[in-house]
């Protein structure tokens, strides 16, 4: 049997168990960050060079240090740090004992001047260079640094590099690139990471990006047998929400829950603010609503704030509803008019009348003056319902008419759409028309209008004319002190109403199209209302439909004259069908056109030249002449 003592391993279980031992480096640590190698930002607070006899073998003597732990040759300084860090703050609390003096004035300072320092021992001023590289003060810390070092004598250990790293946490003064600087120092010094260091750098790193590093301190945690604790776990956290590796993020979240580890508020906040900014609505109302589930009432006004402006601008439905409903409507939160104008928009969307009519009593209060905008979205909420309120949103327009904000055919989009879909509905808009007229409301022109352009776009051209000529019953005339009706000064009709029967007239199907507008012309000359270029280019095209090309030639230059253009559409079709007679007039046409710049296109002078050449015959007579010249060629 060999006598020999058999040698003392000190893996990561030995470590784990007896964290006070402190050995020489394991060979797989000092190579962690060899494939991450970078320019060195040397520190000059740990890169003084101590005397070499004071390097692990100092004769100063012991002091107490954070209760009954003696800093002596026999256990480093540089593990000191290790054992009490990480302790539940109860039970630092508990342990620590009462102290009074010179230490616990010092202790409650938030910055100790230069001068201090030779009044106060080393382990105090560990502890406040501590703490003031937990708050980012990287020049006190250098100062104090470079004090213990070249004053105190101080070998570069372990809790001064723990401090150098630490101060890197400020967001503008620190930096990713200078901690791995300091961790090639510690290799170079043959200093091995504790999990103390460990933790500092997960916390610079949820300040500073850099994923590569984190994952290398990671692993090495991992091959040390080096535990995570609460702070670490939400540095991790932050860091990948940070880094906008969402799906991660939550990962994280969601194991951080299954150990039952309570996560703080603040990483909370982040992930929320992470998902929001990257639109992630369906996840953000998630973390929110598990927040609720678990009596987490803590989230900030801002955050839900935050929440309802972007997910009100993306029209995110789900997410703004619950926003609005759980702290809009109970009072607690009052959104900006725009954000109000962001949520109508939402219900209009997804026909939520119930919000849409919130949106209003919560701008109502404020005395907010109401826009066309607002209105419109109210009319298309109720037209987005299921199934369509035609009677609100109808109503909706006498009350823009009631309060002078007159509505225009944009207003009346929903309803012409629904009524496109439903041909059989416009009776029914007309006996609401009806009712509303009977029960005193006054009726704009728009909605009369929609009717008529109802009955147009689903071919009941008869039924329009039918509405259009009892218009004049639904005019509400305004009264004198005697109660007399005062007649208008301008007609109840309108240029968009002309427009829109025309249109139904200028249909290829419309019968006695002819008839019907030159009854309409007749109607605007009697009431004194100006036709535009549309009901110019219209006029062409029924007449050219009823073979009436003359009448048509005449209109065009009438709208010359009066400095209108018809559409490139309608220049074609007058050309052609002039072309088609053989009448010179067509290339009048053309040309008239091109010299006011707004010509037809090559294909289409190319379908009118092909309308003119097979007119008349003039194809066969071209045939004819091809092929006697073919004979005369053979003899």
């Amino acid at each position: 049997m060999s006598s020999t003592t058999p040698k003392l391993v000190a893996d990561g279980l030995w470590h784990c168990l007896c964290p006070l031992y402190s050995s020489a480096p394991l060979s797989t640590t000092r190579n962690v960050l060899i494939r991450r190698r970078r320019p060195a930002l040397q520190c000059a607070a740990t890169r003084i060079p101590p005397p070499a006899a004071v390097r692990h073998n100092s004769t100063a003597p012991s002091v107490k240090f954070r209760g009954n732990v003696d800093v002596s040759p026999d256990l480093p300084r540089s593990d000191l740090p290790i054992m009490n860090a990480w302790v539940p703050l109860d039970e630092k609390k508990q342990s620590m004992p009462r102290e009074t003096g010179l230490r616990t004035t010092i202790r409650q300072k938030t910055t100790v001047k230069k001068a201090d320092y030779p009044n106060l021992s080393t382990p105090e001023l560990y502890e406040l260079a501590h703490a003031a590289a937990a708050k980012g003060n990287s020049r006190e810390v250098q100062s104090m640094v470079e004090y213990l070092v070249r004053d105190r004598r101080e070998t570069p250990n372990l809790r001064l590099y723990s401090i150098s790293i630490l101060a890197n946490v400020h967001p503008s003064e620190g930096s990713a690139r200078r901690v791995t600087g300091l961790l090639q120092e510690m290799e170079e010094e043959g200093l091995q990471m504790n999990v103390q260091i460990c933790h500092d750098v997960l916390r610079v790193l949820s300040v500073h990006m850099d994923y590569l590093l984190r994952i290398d301190i990671l692993q090495y945690m991992r091959r040390q047998w080096l535990q995570l604790n609460n702070d670490g776990h939400h540095w991790v956290g932050a860091a990948l929400f940070r880094e906008g590796q969402l799906e991660l993020g939550l990962t994280h979240l969601e194991s951080m829950r299954r150990d039952n580890i309570p996560i703080q508020t603040w990483l909370y906040d982040i992930a929320m603010y992470s998902m929001l900014e990257t639109n992630e609505f369906d996840e953000a109302l998630v973390l929110v609503k598990d927040r609720i589930a678990a009596d987490d009432w803590t989230i900030s006004r801002n955050l839900w704030t935050h929440m309802l402006d972007r997910s009100a601008a993306a029209f995110h439905y789900s997410s703004t509803v619950y926003v609005w409903n759980t702290q809009v409507i109970p009072g607690y939160l009052i959104p900006s008019s725009g954000t109000c104008l962001n949520v109508l928009t939402t219900a209009a969307r997804n026909g939520d009348a119930a919000l849409a009519t919130s949106v209003f009593h919560v701008l109502g209060k404020r005395s907010t003056t109401f826009k066309q905008i607002h209105y419109d979205q109210l009319l298309t909420t109720y037209m987005s319902t299921s199934p369509p309120d035609l009677r609100a949103a109808l109503t909706v327009l006498t009350i823009m008419a009631s309060v002078k904000i007159p509505p225009t055919a944009v207003s009346t989009r929903p309803i012409l759409t629904h009524l496109r879909r439903y041909p059989s509905d416009c009776t029914t808009v007309f006996d609401i028309l009806t009712s509303l007229h009977e029960s005193g409301r006054e009726l704009p022109v728009a909605a009369l209008n929609v009717l008529i352009e109802g009955y147009v776009e689903t071919n009941q051209l008869e039924q329009a004319l039918v509405a259009y000529k009892h218009m004049h019953l639904f005019e509400r005339l305004p009264t004198d002190k005697s109660g007399n009706p005062i007649r208008r000064s301008r007609p109840f009709s309108t240029l968009e109403t002309f427009n829109i029967l025309l249109r139904g007239a200028a249909k290829p199907i419309a019968q006695q199209a002819y008839s019907l507008a030159m009854f309409l012309v007749s109607e605007m000359l009697a009431l004194n209302i100006r036709p535009d270029y549309v009901v110019y280019d219209r006029l062409i095209v029924v007449c050219i439909q009823d073979q009436k090309l003359d009448i048509a030639y005449r209109y065009f230059d009438e709208m010359e004259e009066l400095g209108f253009l018809p559409r490139p559409r309608t220049t074609e079709l007058l050309a052609k069908s002039l072309a088609e007679r053989r009448d010179d007039r067509c290339w009048d046409v053309l040309q008239r056109m091109q010299d006011r710049g707004a010509g037809v296109d090559e294909k289409g002078k190319e379908r009118v030249e092909m309308a003119f050449f097979h007119a008349g015959g003039f194809e066969k007579e071209v045939e004819s002449e091809v092929e006697g010249s073919k004979q005369e060629e053979s003899k």
